[in-house]
């Protein structure tokens, strides 16, 4: 029986289909589609809410067609879940880290969703630093916890394993009256259309073994998809195979080369005046693991080389957050900055006393000044 709902209000009660469809994915796709005679479906409408044994989908698509003499009704529904696809929940931050089910309902915030049962007790943590949707940053959420979707109602679960962890064996009886496997070495998976006489229940995420003889066919596996009529659950199609969570490295955008060396010369200059020191030219840099090598050559009556070493933290980006003044060889003479210009690939010293230097930078992929050679 399908339920429709506009808002909280009931609009009818569907008890007989033509023919329907249910599918489920373990990377979350839930989709419902079902027909009816047109008569029946006078009500409908896109955007209304379809109950199905207490899952929710929302009405996208709306298909009326002769079929025959028979005026009929096709209608496409997406789990409720797919809302947060919407740009109205689109989110440019988040930044946590903490318990994973905090986190989960920090992450629904201003959703109709809210946390269900989360099955991982440690820490976890998640950045994003651009504009992604509220459906895709759930995904990654669950992806970087390893764990898998499942819903319920209006709460979304994530669970260490769905379905059964025991291997149930689904084949090998008089209950299978149909079978066929297609393997698709592109998706390293097989799909299997499986006919049962009886009804046989399995859910996604299942560990199975299928055994039938005469196809050559004894394997242990994992549903990883389930396609069935929900009103006449005797045609089931089963996809099985490996599913491993997909992280994506699109959520959080690296800051610019510029944007990168700009901090970090910044820090190193905010040291350096920290310490009443300032540059006159430098000759040669070279950055060994966490350690900056510097030297300086100063003209003041003759030129004379000093030599400093800097010790940097960084993030997990590669920029550096911080630079510390470990050693200075010899005494420093030298004349204060007044500005520095950064482009993308060089920059300008202009010093108190008129003078000024140009120096072209090199920088590796997360924008970490790797070597600065003066020009001229």
């Amino acid at each position: 029986m399908i339920e429709i709902y506009a808002g909280n209000t009931l609009i009818q009660t569907i008890k007989k289909v033509m023919n329907a469809n249910l599918r489920e994915t373990l990377d979350g796709e839930f989709t419902l589609s079902f027909t009816v005679l047109a008569k029946s479906a006078l009500a409908l409408k896109t955007r209304q809410v379809a109950k199905l044994d207490g899952q929710y989908f929302e009405i996208v698509q709306i298909r009326k067609s002769i079929q025959g003499d028979l005026p009929i009704c096709s209608v496409l529904c997406e789990h409720v879940s797919y809302v947060l696809n919407h740009e109205m929940y689109d989110i440019s931050e988040f930044d946590f880290t903490g318990d994973p089910k905090s986190g989960l309902n920090e992450l629904l915030t201003g959703t109709s969703f809210t946390a269900g049962v989360v099955d991982y007790l440690e820490s976890v943590t998640m950045k994003i630093n651009q504009r992604v949707s509220r459906r895709a940053a759930l995904m990654q959420y669950i992806a970087i916890l390893g764990g898998e979707i499942e819903y319920d109602g209006y709460k979304i679960n994530i669970r260490k394993h769905r379905g059964s962890t025991d291997y149930l064996p689904v084949m090998g009886s008089r209950n299978v009256t149909n079978v066929s496997v297609s393997h698709d070495s592109r998706e390293n998976s097989s799909s299997y259309d499986i006919s049962f006489f009886k009804l046989l229940d399995l859910s996604v995420g299942d560990n199975v073994q299928i055994v039938f003889n005469p196809l050559g066919i004894n394997v242990k596996t994992r549903i990883i998809s389930l396609e069935y009529n929900p009103f006449y659950r005797y045609n089931i199609r089963v996809e099985v195979g490996r599913y491993k969570p997909s992280i994506s490295d699109t959520f959080y955008k690296m800051e610019s080369s510029i944007s990168g060396v700009n901090s970090s010369v910044d820090d190193l200059q905010n040291q350096v005046y920290d310490l009443h020191v300032s540059y006159t030219i430098v000759k040669e840099l070279s950055i060994v693991e966490d350690t900056i090598n510097v030297t300086y050559e100063v003209e003041k009556g003759e030129s004379h080389q000093y030599h400093a070493e800097y010790s940097f933290t960084a993030d997990s980006s590669g920029r550096i957050t911080s630079i510390t003044l470990q050693d200075i060889f010899s005494e420093l003479l030298l004349k204060e900055v007044s500005t520095l210009l950064i482009d993308a690939s060089s920059f300008e010293v202009s010093y108190v006393d008129g003078s000024s230097g140009n120096y072209t930078y090199a920088t590796d992929s997360s924008g970490r000044i790797t070597a600065i050679n003066k020009v001229g």
